[in-house]
């Protein structure tokens, strides 16, 4: 009767692992996001997590004084058009950029004069006939690259 129980306790908990299993979105960006070319390097800033459609989230970030960004943002199509911004993180909250001007472009890239910090605002497509509460993965790839050590490189070598 004793192992009856034992198999009995295994089985339900092996069963339950099965059935609580999550999505795992935790590398999303690395490997679903587009890369920009080798001079840019990978940010620690990047992220990726669990996206609803029709849900908006942000982080914040920093960006420093003569560095190129490259930002790109790629989720499950279910959750439609991915919109980011980046908007200063300072009294004003100055939007400085929006891809729903650019036809929801999912990547692109700028130069920073000044450190600064900035937030970047995420958020996917409200759909008209899903009714599902379904849980997609997103990812926000961002990389940089120095161009203070770009033009001092160009007067290196043959």
């Amino acid at each position: 009767m004793q192992a009856l129980v034992k198999y009995t306790t295994l089985l339900f908990f092996i069963t339950l692992s099965y059935i609580s299993y999550g999505q795992d979105c935790t590398e999303y960006h690395i490997t679903n996001c587009r890369w920009a070319d080798r001079s840019f390097l990978y940010s620690r800033q990047s992220k990726s997590a669990a996206f609803k459609p029709g849900m908006s989230s942000e982080f914040n970030i920093v960006v420093y004084d003569g560095e190129e960004y490259y930002i790109s943002v790629d989720g499950h199509k279910k959750l439609g058009n991915i919109r980011i911004r980046l908007i200063e993180d300072d009294e004003h909250q100055t939007i400085l950029y929006d891809n729903a001007q650019f036809k929801y472009e999912n990547y692109f890239y700028f130069k920073n004069s000044l450190t600064k910090n900035l937030i970047v605002e995420i958020s996917s497509e409200v759909p008209e006939n899903d009714k599902t509460n379904d849980i997609y993965c997103l990812g926000v790839l961002i990389e940089f690259r120095n161009n203070k050590l770009e033009t001092r490189s160009e007067k290196l070598g043959f």
